[in-house]
């Protein structure tokens, strides 16, 4: 497609991707709040767009290198948790950082036989986060290495952790949107 001076339009804007997560809240506003401080987001500037009950409609945060879309619920909307799968450099800083600003740990972290540390949180909005360190490259272009790396006890019992807090962190979400409301 070109625009009306001839030039391609790109289809994909700069700095996003082609699938970008939107997350709706019942305050954006407090939620940017937490995402700065849990992870280091930054609010795009001049992104934020309100209407006339001062309801934010839009606005967008950067967190390392993703772009993420936000808006204001509406009374009478029903939650809508996000499920977000993060990569950080120090795992350790945000997962602490995220349960000081008030998110619940729902899997300590844990070190898993495909190369990662990982965690999970359910942040004060009802959001679950999969928090991520990259410790170690692993080639699963070697069926046989992979499947021994997966097979020790210590790869199936992280596994298995993992699981079951998975379980445990989906019925603390929807207890969490009974309980509170999601405010």
């Amino acid at each position: 497609m070109q625009n009306n001076k001839g030039q391609k339009i790109k289809t994909v804007p700069d700095k996003y991707t082609s699938v970008t997560p939107w997350i709706i809240s019942q305050s954006s506003a407090d939620l940017i709040e937490f995402l700065k401080n849990a992870f280091d987001a930054d609010e795009i500037p001049n992104s934020r767009i309100k209407n006339e009950d001062g309801i934010i409609i839009h606005v967008v945060v950067r967190i390392g290198n993703a772009m993420v879309m936000l808006f204001d619920s509406r009374d009478g909307w029903e939650p809508t948790p996000s499920f977000l799968n993060l990569y950080v450099e120090d795992i350790e800083k945000a997962y602490q950082k995220s349960i000081q600003l008030g998110a619940t740990s729902v899997t300590d972290i844990t070190t898993l036989w495909f190369g990662e540390k990982v965690c999970r949180i359910l942040d004060p909005f009802g959001n679950l986060w999969w928090i991520n360190q990259r410790i170690e490259e692993v080639d699963f272009t070697k069926p046989e290495e992979v499947e021994q790396r997966a097979s020790t006890s210590e790869a199936l019992k992280g596994v298995r952790y993992i699981q079951e807090s998975l379980d445990e962190a989906l019925k603390s979400q929807n207890n969490f949107f009974k309980t509170k409301g999601g405010s």
